[in-house]
């Protein structure tokens, strides 16, 4: 193994940089990149010597920074482009509730390299800020995130930002939607607007001006706006799109949008829908989000369903993919029962069958769940269910026997969480001896099968060990878990 005091001084630099990369943009660490080069530089003498004299390993300077270590870091990368940092990234903006110190003098050094820039990350404290950052020359810019604690609107916006920009992130921050500055972009987000929110039909201007768009994420108020005529130009293909993230529009924006576009090469897409004023709108949007994923999906994959009283989350995945490839909705303000119908029924926009579904009930009582099990006959594909602080004597008799297709009630199921929820031991009893063959044997074709996993949770004293101790006793000790005397969630 060669010593690093050997390697050549090509390679140690490049192995600095890429130690260093990480770095470059900054999320919720408090760790900056020059803090880390000049930890480095403490190391030995040689590579002090290395790492001053590499002008490409000073060029991100970042406002936690000491005023003297960014003064130095300036003039040690010589003409080299900057990426600035004087926030994190817009995910973690919206936990900024106070500008760091030093925030100005590091706005102003920043805003007076803009020729230089490559990425700048930055959070102005007015609309003066916001206008004169997005105003300053920035012909290497590639990179253009920005959050401003008001919201406002900048009127104008430098033509001297060059065509390389691609990546655009906003957050409360309004600009001319218009500018042409922005066709060539291949990663556009746009958040936490109100009042200065796009209009559906400036979002689709800038969506056909921007043809190479890869993500896109808006995250807009109930006052952005839509007309009849905002699709009048008809469909536009994005062939390159492969994330699209749609959340606090209204369902008429989030409809048209989705009837609009045409992406081919989609997935990832998630949708957070209020249907309190609009749930006609349900169904053709499921229509669409199952048709998108459907198209996507050429393999078996996996349906994981959240349900509460007024929402409910659904989440789509084919196996053994990355995380990132996924189809994702949340509903709100919508009877549930609707909803799953939608999502499990409808199977006429279903290219393929799931695999496995699993299906997470929270905070639902005896009405809700008599309703809603109707709904689940024919539905064979459910593996799992996990129910939390519910009323479970209907699932648990609508397990215990046929149903209206003469199968067993969730006849695929193979695990079942129980947690902190109220029911009569003597029901979980029956239902197990009736699914394990100890009961009549009213179905054709023998009883479902065995369970995998059996989980079961109660708070203090409020298990009757003696039943849920013969209940384990029939499922077999491997696949039975008891949490007994937990505490309560404070």
């Amino acid at each position: 193994m060669i010593s690093l005091h050997r390697l050549p001084i090509e390679v140690f630099v490049q192995i600095i940089t890429g130690a260093l990369e990480p770095f470059q943009t900054r999320t919720s660490s408090d760790q900056t990149h020059l803090g880390r080069l000049v930890t480095l530089c403490q190391v030995c003498q040689r590579w002090r010597e290395v790492i001053n004299s590499t002008p490409s390993l000073w060029t991100t300077i970042d406002v936690l920074d000491p005023v003297a270590v960014t003064s130095a870091a300036i003039s040690r990368s010589l003409d080299h482009p900057l990426n600035i940092i004087g926030a994190p990234s817009p995910g973690y903006l919206k936990s900024w509730r106070d500008l760091a110190v030093g925030w100005k003098e590091f706005e102003e050094t920043a805003i007076t390299h803009s020729n230089r820039w490559r990425s700048i990350q930055l959070r102005v404290a007015c609309p003066e800020d916001a206008q004169a950052l997005m105003n300053a020359p920035a012909p290497l810019l590639q990179s253009l995130e920005v959050g401003s604690i008001l919201q406002c609107r900048v009127e104008t916006m430098s033509q001297v930002i060059g065509p390389r920009l691609r990546h655009l992130a906003l957050r409360g921050l309004a600009i001319p939607w218009r500018s042409c500055v922005l066709s060539d972009l291949r990663y556009l987000s746009i958040s936490s607007l109100d009042d200065f929110a796009p209009s559906c039909e400036e979002i689709m201007r800038m969506l056909r001006m921007c043809r190479g768009l890869v993500e896109v994420e808006l995250i807009l108020g109930q006052g952005a706006t839509v007309k009849p005529e905002s699709n009048k130009e008809g469909p536009l293909t994005l062939t390159q799109l492969r994330s699209i993230s749609f959340r606090r529009l209204s369902p008429f924006y989030t409809s048209v949008l989705l009837e609009t576009i045409r992406m081919p090469s989609v997935r990832y897409l998630s949708l957070d829908l209020d249907l309190s004023a609009a749930g006609h709108l349900l169904r053709p949007m499921i229509k669409r989000v199952l048709a998108l994923s459907s198209a996507a999906i050429d393999a078996p994959y996996e349906v994981v369903i959240d349900l509460r009283p007024n929402r409910l989350e659904w989440f789509c995945r084919p196996e053994d993919t990355p995380y990132e490839w996924r189809f994702e909705f949340t509903a709100w303000n919508h009877p549930a029962i609707e909803i799953l119908e939608a999502v499990l029924l409808d199977k006429n926009t279903n290219r393929f069958g799931p695999k496995q579904i699993r299906i997470d009930f929270n905070s639902l009582g005896t009405s809700n769940f008599s309703s809603l099990l109707l709904k689940l006959d024919g539905v064979d594909c459910i593996r799992t269910i996990r129910a939390y602080d519910c009323e479970l004597e209907s699932l648990l008799t609508y397990m215990t026997g046929g149903t209206t297709n003469h199968k067993w009630g969730l006849p695929e199921l193979e695990e079942l969480g129980i947690y902190d929820c109220s029911y009569e031991p003597s029901r979980l009893l029956e239902m197990v001896l009736a699914r394990y063959g100890e009961g009549d044997d009213i179905l054709n074709g023998g009883g479902p099968p065995p369970f995998k996993h059996l989980h079961i949770r109660h708070g203090q004293g409020d298990a009757d060990k003696g039943t849920l101790r013969l209940v384990e006793n029939i499922v077999g000790h491997d696949c039975f878990m008891l949490e007994n005397d937990v505490e309560g969630d404070e």
